[in-house]
C-alpha cells in the first residue's frame, strides 16, 4: 500500500513535466518523460494487483481465524450461556457479521496508513508548488468532519437495528426448519410465511434506509470535493495568468488536488463502516469476554473411575427460577444401577447435569470416587460418563458415523457390537445402505425409537464406567424395551448406571429406586 502511494505521488509530478514539455517552448524532452510516466503507471498497476492478492489472502486467513476463534470459544462456554442466547443470533454473528467485520479490518482500516501518506504527501508536494493554494485545501476538512459526525450518529443506531433484525431473520428461519413437521401437521405454513415475511421486511426496510444514507452521503462528499476542485482550478488559473505559476506546475497542482480527493472520500466511507461495525464489535466482545467453563488449575489425571458418586447437601437453582435441588444428599456405589423417578421438574435431569458439570451447585459438593468434581479436569470427568439424552442428538452423517462418534478409532466390529446391544443392528440392516445410510439432520430420516437406539449404541461404544440413561427407552415399543433390558443387563454390569425413567420394564434394571419431589429426595428403596 505504501509503495503504491509513493508511485501515485510520482504521477502528478511526471504528468506536469509532460504537460510542460508539450505546452512550453523551452522545456524537457517529451519522449523520456512519457516513457518514465508509463513506467510509473505500470509500477502502480503491478503494485495494486499485488495489493489485491495480498489483501485477499489476508482477508481469507483473518476470516478463517476469527470464525475458528469464535466457534471454539462458543464450544468452551457453559450451556447456561447458550440457553440465554438464540442459535440464530449466534449463527448470524459467526457468519455474515464476522465476514463484514473482517473485510472492514483488512480492506478498509488496513488502508488508512497508506491513505494518510497519500493525503499528506499530496499536501506537501502542493505546498512546494504554491504554498497559498496548498493551505486552502485543508479548509475543506472541517466540513467533512461535521458531515461525518452528523451521519455517523444516524448510522450507529441504524447499524445496530439492522444487525438485530438480521439475527432475528436467521433465528426464525432456523426455528421454522426445526419445527417444519409441526408446522405442516398444524397447517401453519401461512402463519410461518407471514411471520418470516414481516421480519424479512423489517430487515429490508432498515437496509434500504442505510443504503439511502450512503447513496446521499457519497455524492454529497464528492460534490464538496468537486466544488473545492473548481475553486482551486479558478485560483490556479489566476496564478497562471499572473505569471506566478507555469503550466506544468498548474497541471501537477491540479492532479495532486484530484489525488487528495481519494483519501478524503475514503475517510467518509471508513467512518460510516466503522459506525456500522460497532454493534458487531460490542456483541463479539461480549461473547469473547464471557469466561469459558471453569477448569481446575492443577488437576490430577483421572484415567478410569471406579464410579462411586456422592451428592452432599446439594442446592441448585437456575437463574430467575425456584430451586431445582434443595439439600440433596445421595450416595451411589460403584457398579450400582440407580433409577431416579419423580414428576417433571422434580430435579432428576438437574442431578445428571451437575454430574457432567454442565452446571455447578450453588451450595454443597458432588464427588466422584471421593474427589470434588470441581477438582477434576472437564475432559477427564466427561470421558468417564456416557450420556443418552431423552432427545437423541444426531448429526447429518451415516449411521456408522453417528455411532462411531462415541469413540475415536472404533472398529466396524465394535460399532456393530454396540448396535446389537442397543437393539439397533436389525433395523440398521433394513435401511437402504445399512450402516452407510445417511440419516439427515437431527436423524430426521429415523423414527424416534430408532434415533434413541443409535444414541444408546454410541454411549455403549464409549465404554464409560458411568452411564446416564435419561428416558433413553421412552420411544421404544414394549417388545423393543424388553429386549433391550434383557440384553443390557450384561453390558451394564460393572458400570455405575443412573437411569431416569418411569417405565416399569426399564426400572427392572435398577438395584435402587430414588424418588424426587420438588428438588428433594422423598423415597430411597431397593428395587428388589
Amino acid at each position: 500500500m505504501l509503495a503504491e502511494s509513493g508511485a501515485m505521488l510520482l504521477l502528478p509530478a511526471l504528468a506536469g513535466r509532460m504537460a510542460g514539455a508539450i505546452l512550453e517552448t523551452a522545456g524537457v524532452a517529451l519522449a523520456p518523460v512519457a516513457a518514465l510516466l508509463v513506467l510509473v503507471l505500470t509500477l502502480a498497476a503491478v503494485l495494486r494487483a499485488a495489493l489485491g492478492i495480498v489483501s485477499g489472502r489476508a482477508t481469507a486467513r483473518l476470516l478463517a481465524e476469527m470464525r475458528t476463534q469464535v466457534h471454539d470459544h462458543l464450544q468452551a462456554l457453559p450451556l447456561s450461556f447458550h440457553q440465554r442466547h438464540t442459535q440464530g443470533d449466534l449463527l448470524a454473528l459467526s457468519t455474515y457479521e464476522i465476514e463484514r467485520l473482517g473485510r472492514l479490518m483488512t480492506e478498509t482500516l488496513a488502508g488508512l496508513p497508506a491513505q494518510a501518506v497519500t493525503a499528506l504527501g499530496a499536501v506537501i508536494l502542493m505546498a512546494r508548488i504554491d504554498m497559498a493554494l496548498a493551505l486552502a485545501v485543508p479548509l475543506i476538512v472541517p466540513v467533512f468532519y461535521l458531515a461525518l459526525k452528523v451521519v455517523g450518529r444516524r448510522l450507529r443506531g441504524l447499524a445496530q437495528s439492522i444487525q438485530e433484525a438480521e439475527a432475528q431473520v436467521v433465528a426464525t428461519a432456523s426455528e421454522d426448519l426445526a419445527m417444519l413437521p409441526a408446522i405442516k401437521a398444524f397447517t401453519r405454513e401461512d402463519q410461518a410465511t407471514r411471520r418470516f415475511g414481516q421480519q424479512a421486511g423489517t430487515a429490508r426496510d432498515l437496509a434500504i434506509r442505510e443504503a439511502e444514507i450512503y447513496a446521499v452521503f457519497g455524492p454529497a462528499t464528492s460534490l464538496v470535493a468537486g466544488i473545492g476542485a473548481v475553486l482551486l482550478l479558478a485560483l490556479a488559473g489566476q496564478r497562471l495568468q499572473a505569471g506566478a505559476m507555469s503550466p506544468s506546475e498548474m497541471v501537477s497542482l491540479l492532479l495532486y488536488a484530484a489525488l487528495l480527493t481519494r483519501p478524503v472520500a475514503e475517510l467518509a466511507h471508513v467512518y460510516g463502516r466503522v459506525q456500522s461495525a460497532r454493534g458487531t464489535l460490542a456483541r463479539l466482545s461480549e461473547i469473547l469476554d464471557t469466561p469459558p467453563e471453569p477448569q481446575p488449575v492443577h488437576a490430577p489425571r483421572l484415567h478410569r473411575a471406579k464410579g462411586a458418586i456422592a451428592f452432599e447437601d446439594v442446592y441448585f437453582a437456575y437463574p430467575g427460577r425456584e430451586s431445582a435441588l434443595r439439600g440433596v444428599t445421595l450416595s451411589i456405589r460403584p457398579g450400582e444401577t440407580l433409577a431416579l423417578t419423580g414428576a417433571n421438574g422434580a430435579g432428576k435431569t438437574t442431578m445428571t447435569s451437575l454430574l457432567l458439570r454442565f452446571e455447578d451447585p450453588q451450595q454443597g459438593t458432588v464427588r466422584l470416587d471421593g474427589m470434588d468434581l470441581r477438582a477434576i479436569a472437564l475432559r477427564d470427568l466427561r470421558r468417564q460418563i456416557g450420556l443418552v439424552p431423552q432427545r437423541p442428538l444426531l448429526f447429518h452423517g451415516t449411521v456408522r458415523d453417528n455411532i462411531g462418534f462415541g469413540r475415536d478409532g472404533a472398529t466396524v466390529a465394535e460399532i456393530e457390537a454396540a448396535a446389537r446391544l442397543a437393539q439397533a443392528h436389525d433395523f440398521i440392516l433394513d435401511l437402504p445402505e445399512g450402516y452407510d445410510t445417511r440419516i439427515g439432520e437431527n436423524g430426521v430420516r429415523l423414527s424416534g425409537g430408532q434415533g434413541q437406539r443409535i444414541a444408546l449404541a454410541r454411549a455403549i461404544l464409549k465404554d464409560p464406567p458411568i452411564l446416564i440413561l435419561d428416558e433413553a427407552t421412552s420411544m421404544y415399543d414394549l417388545d423393543g424395551e424388553s429386549a433391550f433390558v434383557a440384553a443390557a443387563a450384561s453390558a451394564l454390569k460393572n458400570r455405575t448406571v443412573v437411569v431416569i425413567t418411569h417405565r416399569p420394564a426399564t426400572l427392572a434394571l435398577a438395584d435402587r429406586v430414588v424418588r424426587l419431589d420438588a428438588g428433594r429426595i422423598v423415597a430411597d428403596r431397593s428395587a428388589a
